[in-house]
This record gives structure tokens, sequence and C-alpha cells, in this order.
């Protein structure tokens, strides 16, 4: 079975329990915290992935890590992971569970790239613009790229709109690359 399908699979079924209990707001949070833990934490991984280290081994280690700060559900559904030798899973599953709750709550993610940080004015202006768009919630994520010179690249749902001055620079360039200069046109 594929990488990602396991995971959808196991995030769908503790949306559907956690919307069942409306407790989905702290699974959520419960998930962002493994989340942040895998994707900061090399040696968690390690540890999930080892084939050397026993299954009731890695339960008692995810018991002694997240115990007390996740909510009994997501430590169920944990214990259950580790139960079906999935526990290697546990990241890209938290990371699936976030993708539902956002859909869920028709949250869009949009990623602002610039050269500079942006005003609060235009940060307010570009989630409008981007609500009124996408009939939805906006949760903006900024990024700043000195690379870009000038200008912003916009991202969001697959789609990419590119007003950045690096860009218009590329495509003067290339334009310039296709104009022979030593053939005269008439």
């Amino acid at each position: 079975m594929q990488y990602s399908l396991i995971a959808q699979r196991y995030a769908k079924s503790v949306f559907d329990l956690a919307l069942e209990l409306k407790t989905e707001e702290a699974v959520k949070t419960d998930m962002e915290l493994i989340l942040s833990v895998c994707r900061s934490n090399r040696d968690f991984i390690l540890l999930l992935t080892s084939p050397v280290i026993k299954t009731d081994k890695k339960g008692k280690i995810l018991d002694a890590l997240f115990k007390d700060k996740v909510c009994e559900l997501t430590m169920r559904f944990l214990h259950i992971i580790t139960r079906k030798k999935r526990e290697k899973f546990i990241g890209k599953i938290a990371e699936e569970y976030i993708q539902l709750y956002k859909k869920f709550k028709n949250i869009i993610t949009v990623r602002f790239e610039s050269a500079q940080p942006i005003s609060e004015t235009i940060r307010q202006k570009v989630i409008k613009l981007m609500e009124d768009q996408t009939k939805g919630t906006v949760e903006l994520i900024e990024e700043v790229k000195k690379e870009l010179i000038g200008g912003f690249v916009l991202n969001y749902g697959g789609y990419k709109y590119d007003a950045s001055i690096a860009c218009q620079l590329q495509k003067l360039k290339k334009s310039a690359a296709e104009t022979n200069l030593y053939i005269r046109e008439i």
C-alpha cells in the first residue's frame, strides 16, 4: 500500500471519530504538536522507523512524550498506530489530518513571498482579496525572499501568481534571447 494512501486512511478515520466526538479542534492542535516534533527532531523519526526498536518500547516513548500534552483520543490513536506497526507514518498522518481539518473548515492556505516584509495594511488587503476570491477563510503565510528583488509571488491551491521583478527580468532575458539582432526585418 502506498505511503500517502495509508496516511490518508488513518487521518480520515481519526478525523471522522473526532467529528463524532466533537473534539476536532483539540485533535488538530495535537496533530500540529506531533507534526512539529516530527519536523524538528530527526532522531524521533529515526526512532519511529527503526526496525531494531520493539513496538512496545516505541509506545512507551510516545507515552512519555505526549501523554500529558495531547487529548485522550489522540493518545489512543497513537497506541493503535504503534500496535498496527504504522508508527513511521505518524508525521504524514498528522499532516493529512491538518489538511482534512482545513478542508472541513474551508481554510485556504495562501503563501505570500516578497522581497521585504509587508505592512499590516497590505496584509489585510491580501487577506480580504483572497477571501473574496476563494469564498473561504484565509491563512496567510508570509515569507521574505531577497532574490525576488521586488514585487511578490502568491501561491494558493495549486495556483501561482508571480509579480516579482526577478520573474520580469527572466522574461525579458528570454525574449531578448529569442530576438535575433542579426536578421534584418522589413
